[in-house]
């Protein structure tokens, strides 16, 4: 009786939210297909050409290969064939490197599915249905119905097979991504990026590290930059952000009420002067009758009882002195920041090429001491680092730290309790029996009943969720991290950790516990034996869950139902100024890729833990995933601009990793299924497979973890002779098949080794005012860590010096008796004395040397709307044998030339300016393009601001202790000749120090009441403006084109 009824539930709440999620995606795609032609700023804003904010490489190009899209676009759904069809290099061109990796995920993930369905479906569903308990429902096909237990050698050795291959597929891809990564690192769009060239180390031991100890121990430095703190001038920034917003809405609501009231007598028929009778025209106290006021805060003492509160003051006024006052004291800290702020332990080490800052990040460790700095980074541009935490030491960064690991698992605790409501609600049935007041459920409907415990708990927890995100970001900020995209990895690790503890763990056990609640109590010694057999019964909330993911929030992804309401309904209602206005319609949304990727996480390790369990499940989980990439693949493409922070595909790995973790709860579970049957031997078994799981995790942690920041040093080729193409800068056949690994482990054992031996020995130079420095290239050679082919192209590039070539004494690296074979193969360091009367203009530049016309010229002959297919044809030839075998050997199908391949024509850009602002270079963009390319026709400028800005960064504020001799000296004239990039620029320095002031901008109207308010803002110094604005006929403002103070 009780199993029947239990079927009954089950099959209800399954109809139910089945019937009810069909309803809402056929709604939601019906409403996508008639809108999305009609509105265009909702639906495909990357094709407009109006967006002032979208870069380059968002915009989808108008003319080319796309252009043929376009009448197949206007369909319906022929769109999707279109977009499947895309190459890889172009959903990396403009879906971005973390969007394509995104998308990668997806697919991944959907083909680990769909090949479960294959491989388990055929086997496990006879051996669970058949001779069992005969259970009804979704119940007969789980593993629960198994009752001869000895048909659990099944489910082990099909685990084995699935388990193993999602095992190898991990590891295939993450050697793709590692080669993907270090292909994107070597292009001359990355590697001309004064980011790529920039070392930072934060909690540096300030008393042993300096900026002449550095240059000692690196070549080519370019700039050493040491930090400040700046929390003063960046406290008193934000309140000046702060109160000028406030400024410029109160000051826009002011006219915004004035015209309310000229519009309303002009449909009286009223005309200004007779409704204002006599009174100042300009003024809007004419119209409003009074000024805003406020109070200020309350100090301590007006907190206490009947001495009252904070000062009443006129608002406008307040916030004129207010802005006045911050400008000044802004103003004098901008200009004395090198005696106004303290050193901190943060040092930025900018290399004249990426060569040579990655060879200062593999051997830092042992250059510098593990002790003398606690972090170290690379590729990290100036707008990616928080700037607050800069100034942080290392205990307060580890307190913090500390203190946000705790508040997060306090949450996690606390988040458990409306979790396991929601999960004991999918159950509620069972509980009817001990709960008196819930007897009124036994008599509801069998629809209504499926509704309650199918689609409101999945509803209640989707909500649950999407308020944890939040507040980790912000945890993420207060912890200490230096970098946003640590940021977005810290929300995904901590997010991930919430989806599977609450939505699954918590649920599960809930969902489990509550129907079999009642047999507890009855039997407490029952409890692990009614637990785990009711174990795959929760598997029934889940494929409800996958209903609604997999129905209602793709087709809620296309509809773009958010920014559809903002942009209709609520934006109408919320913006009243200009600027709010300008930015609804200029701003795209952008991805939070740390918030998206543990979603879709979370139904890996769903249908990951239950494919054994409840297979069923796999064909819901396969159908969701599928629509998931078809619904981001649209989104990714047309709609979204690219996230704020490049991770470079960060998020794709660390969700690889995520996938052990729905690895160890699948094992563990099959584990206590078979301890709770009693089947011994099956134990044992799936024991070896967890143990295995384990071990494959520990070697990919250890084998591609140490290889993300780095790119092998022996794949640059130093003697191209100023070519930029990639055939001349980058030695394909030289990518290593363990991608470095070896190498780098070599090297850091060597110099290891090498700096014990020669403590005392460097005691004694230090003494003697000699000082031993890190391995060059020559003795890079001599560790195997490059080959013995690029030291003697070395040798041969050392007479090349810009254009004149000069004769180099020999290096010092090596002993020169070479008398025996052990002395000559020794891994020597150069002593200080060796070269310290040489002139340092006279070092050999290994860098590409071109001319800016010559690179200029290069950006401008690239094809960039004509994209690499992917190599179909290759597995065609191959067969099905030659496909597998492939699929078995990553080091042959993934090697550097064929990954390099897959990028877009846009790596190819060299960036003129490094990615810095470089006014003094007259270049109207980064590549130094003037409308050769339609896709560039809306290329941002360089306003005057940003022109004082960066000439101020470049000339007056060159850091403290920096110097500008010898090889660092460049002139303006040849600003490439230390290579991919522009020369000598300081990229690294406090944004805040080049803060303009606020440019207040409010809406122009006809009684000449902003002029009247720009006139009296003069008064105290403080800038307001109001061109390119107006107000409509029905008295509502708008903007004519971008604000006076918007810099493209």
């Amino acid at each position: 009786m009780a199993s029947a009824a239990d079927s009954s539930s089950s099959t209800s709440a399954f109809i139910s939210s089945l019937i009810f999620n069909l309803i809402i995606f056929t709604i939601f795609i019906f409403l996508f297909i008639h809108l999305r032609p009609k509105n265009e700023r909702v639906y495909q804003p990357r094709k407009l050409n109006d967006i002032k904010t979208m870069k380059i490489y968002e915009k989808l190009p108008q003319t080319g290969e796309f252009e043929a899209d376009k009448k197949s676009l206007s369909s319906y759904f022929s769109w999707v064939p279109v977009l499947i069809a895309k190459p890889h290099s172009f959903i990396i061109q403009y879906c971005s490197l973390d969007g394509y990796f995104f998308l990668r995920y997806v697919s991944l993930m959907f083909f680990i599915s769909l090949l479960g369905c294959f491989i388990l479906l055929p086997i496990l569903l006879p051996v669970n249905a058949t001779n069992g308990f005969n259970l009804k429902g979704f119940s007969l096909l789980s593993m629960s119905n198994v009752s001869n237990h000895n048909r659990f050698y099944a489910h082990i050795f099909l685990s084995w097979i699935y388990f193993g291959l999602i095992l190898w597929v991990i590891y295939r891809e993450m050697y793709y991504y590692t080669t993907m990564r270090h292909a994107v690192q070597l292009s001359p769009l990355i590697q001309s990026l004064i980011s790529s060239k920039t070392v930072i180390l934060t909690d540096c031991d300030m008393s042993t590290l300096d900026e002449d100890v550095i240059r000692r121990e690196f070549d080519n430095i370019d700039t050493v930059t040491i930090g400040k703190d700046f929390n003063e001038l960046e406290k008193n920034c934000q309140e000046r952000d702060k109160i000028s917003m406030k400024l410029e809405n109160t000051l826009n609501k002011q006219i915004n009420k004035s015209m309310k009231k000229v519009t309303k007598w002009s449909k009286k028929g009223i005309s200004v002067e007779d409704g204002l009778e006599s009174k100042p025209k300009q003024d809007f106290q004419s119209y409003t009758k009074k000024r805003p006021h406020h109070k200020l805060k309350k100090k301590w003492y007006n907190k206490i009882p009947l001495i009252g509160g904070g000062e009443k003051v006129d608002s406008i006024d307040y916030y004129l002195k207010r802005i006045d006052e911050l400008n000044k004291e802004i103003a004098y800290q901008q200009e004395n920041w090198k005696t106004e702020f303290d050193q901190v332990g943060t040092i930025f080490i900018q290399f004249n090429t990426q060569y040579d800052a990655q060879k200062c990040y593999q051997t830092l460790d042992y250059a510098l001491g593990k002790g003398s700095f606690n972090s170290k980074y690379i590729g990290y541009a100036p707008n990616d680092l928080v700037w607050e935490n800069v100034s942080m030491n290392k205990a307060v960064r580890l307190g913090k730290e500390k203190t946000a690991t705790t508040l997060i698992v306090l949450l996690l605790i606390f988040w458990s309790i409306p979790v396991a409501v929601v999960g004991c609600i999918s159950n509620i049935n069972f509980l009817t029996d001990k709960v008196p007041f819930l007897k009124f459920i036994d008599n509801c409907p069998q629809v209504l009943l499926g509704l309650i415990t199918g689609l409101l708990p999945v509803i209640m927890l989707a909500v649950l969720m999407m308020l944890v995100p939040i507040f980790i970001k912000f945890l993420g900020k207060k912890s200490g991290l230096l970098t946003y995209q640590e940021i977005e990895l810290y929300c995904q690790k901590w997010y991930f950790a919430f989806q599977v503890i609450e939505v699954f763990i918590v649920t599960t056990l809930a969902s489990s516990a509550t129907s079999s609640v009642t047999k507890i109590i009855a039997d407490p010694s029952s409890a692990m034996t009614l637990l785990s057999s009711n174990l795959p019964k929760a598997s029934n909330f889940y494929i409800a869950y996958f209903m609604l993911l997999g129905l209602t929030f793709p087709s809620g992804q296309l509809l773009q139902i958010v920014a559809l309401i903002l942009s209709k309904i609520l934006g109408r209602f919320l913006d009243s100024t200009p600027r709010q206005k300008w930015n609804r319609y200029n701003n795209l949304g952008k991805p939070s890729w740390g918030v998206i990727s543990p979603v879709i996480e979370l139904l890996s390790v769903l249908f990951v833990c239950y494919a054994i369990i409840q297979p069923i499940i796999l064909i819901f989980s396969t159908f969701a995933l599928g629509l998931y990439y078809i619904a981001y693949l649209y989104t990714y493409n047309y709609v979204s601009g690219f996230a704020e922070h490049n991770l470079k595909g960060r998020v794709y790995l660390r969700a690889l990793f995520h996938i052990f973790t729905a690895l160890y709860i699948a094992e563990v579970c099959l584990i206590g299924l078979f301890v709770m049957g009693k089947n011994w031997g099956a134990v044992v078994l799936e024991a070896v497979t967890l143990v295995a799981t384990a071990g494959c995790h520990i070697f990919c942690k250890r084998r591609f973890l140490p290889l993300v920041n780095i790119v092998p040093l022996n794949v640059f080729n130093l003697n191209n002779n100023g070519d930029v193409s990639t055939e001349s800068t980058i030695r394909m056949s030289e990518y290593p098949k363990d991608q470095g690994y070896k190498d780098l482990k070599n090297i850091n054992k060597q110099l290891s080794e090498k700096l014990n031996e020669e403590k005392e020995r460097e005691k004694e130079q230090i003494e003697n005012d000699e000082y031993i420095r890190p391995a060059n290239d020559e003795d890079l050679a001599k560790a195997n860590f490059i080959p013995r082919q690029r030291e003697e192209e070395q040798q041969k590039s050392q007479e090349v010096n810009i254009g004149e070539k000069q004769h180099l004494p020999k290096s010092t690296f090596v002993d020169n008796d070479g008398n025996s074979e052990e002395e000559s193969n020794s891994f020597n360091k150069l002593h200080y004395s060796d070269v310290r009367n040489n002139n340092n203009n006279n070092v050999p530049d290994i860098s590409l040397n071109p001319e800016l016309d010559r690179l200029r010229n290069h950006n401008q002959e690239l094809d960039l709307e004509t994209f690499t297919q992917n190599d179909s044809d290759r597995f065609n030839k191959a067969g099905l044998v030659g496909m597998v075998k492939s699929f078995f050997k990553p080091s042959e199908t993934f090697t550097l030339a064929k990954v390099y391949k897959e990028l877009p024509p846009f790596y190819e850009l060299v960036s003129l300016d490094g990615g810095i602002p470089r006014p003094d270079l007259g270049l109207d963009n980064s590549f130094g393009l003037k409308s050769m390319n339609p896709v560039f026709d809306d290329e941002n400028k360089i306003s005057a601001t940003a022109t004082a800005t960066s000439a101020a960064n470049s000339n007056d504020s060159k850091p403290e202790g920096s110097s500008s001799n010898g090889s660092n000296t460049k002139k303006a004239t040849d600003p490439f000749k230390h290579g991919l990039g522009a020369g000598t620029v300081n990229g690294y320095l406090y944004p805040r120090l080049t803060d303009t002031e606020p440019i207040i901008w409010i809406c122009k109207d006809d009684m000449n009441i902003s002029t009247a308010q720009i006139t009296y803002a003069k008064s105290f110094s403080v800038d307001v403006r109001d061109e390119n604005t107006e107000y409509d006929d029905k008295g509502k403002s708008k903007y004519l084109d971008s604000p006076p103070d918007f810099v493209s």
